[in-house]
């Protein structure tokens, strides 16, 4: 995914607060998912504010919240702020216990969905180059004669979690002709898999199709 990162840290009207006694901290306008960092203890519990009335239009609520700083937690009181973009969200920080990381909370760039796409029904081969589905009794692979159309363009959206995998779009196969899988967004089933997306490989003159999987 690509995201504009502005490394640019500031003080929004109001919005900075005294942590631990003499520290002053403001809400970061970084916009893009910060690289996580390894913290040796948890956040603390948050602490009950109360939401004032909003200033403006346009202003959203950034609830208080931790932030991982000089090598310890400072709390930064919530605030109504103007995105720094129309489009961004505001994505609050993450603590994953497993891995004892921490991903600081940041803006990102809201992607529409992508428009639906239409596909034009492939013509009939000749009598003489059938494109059944030919698979072994098993139903290990899947052999055709029709090559795969090109692959359509994708719009990658707003990653649900750092730890989130993109799996991309890909050509199957289903009642007789290809048909377009959308791309997604997937938790992996364990730490450090790696994901091995489908293909098609040709063999000869037939088309035969590989399937995807964790590795």
């Amino acid at each position: 995914m690509n995201f504009k990162f502005l490394s640019v840290v500031a003080i929004l009207g109001g919005s900075s607060v005294a942590a631990f006694g003499s520290t002053r901290i403001g809400i970061g306008l970084n916009i893009g998912i910060p690289a996580p960092i390894i913290v040796s203890e948890a956040p603390p519990r948050r602490v009950v504010e109360v939401v004032a009335a909003a200033p403006g239009p346009g202003y959203v609520w950034i609830a208080g919240h931790h932030s991982w700083r000089e090598g310890r937690w400072v709390w930064i009181s919530g605030a109504w702020v103007l995105p720094p973009q129309p489009a961004a969200v505001w994505v609050e920080g993450r603590w994953d216990p497993v891995m004892r990381s921490w991903t600081e909370s940041h803006w990102e760039i809201a992607q529409p969905p992508p428009p639906p796409i239409a596909y034009v029904a492939q013509p009939p081969l000749p009598a003489s180059a059938p494109a059944a589905v030919v698979a072994a009794p098993m139903g290990a692979e899947i052999i055709v004669t029709a090559a795969p159309p090109p692959p359509p363009r994708e719009v990658i959206v707003v990653r649900p979690s750092p730890r989130h995998v993109w799996i991309a779009g890909y050509w199957g196969w289903h009642g007789g002709r290809h048909v377009w899988v959308a791309g997604r967004w997937e938790l992996p089933p364990r730490e450090r898999a790696v994901w091995i997306a489908p293909r098609w490989e040709r063999r000869g003159g037939s088309y035969v199709f590989i399937e995807g999987r964790w590795r």
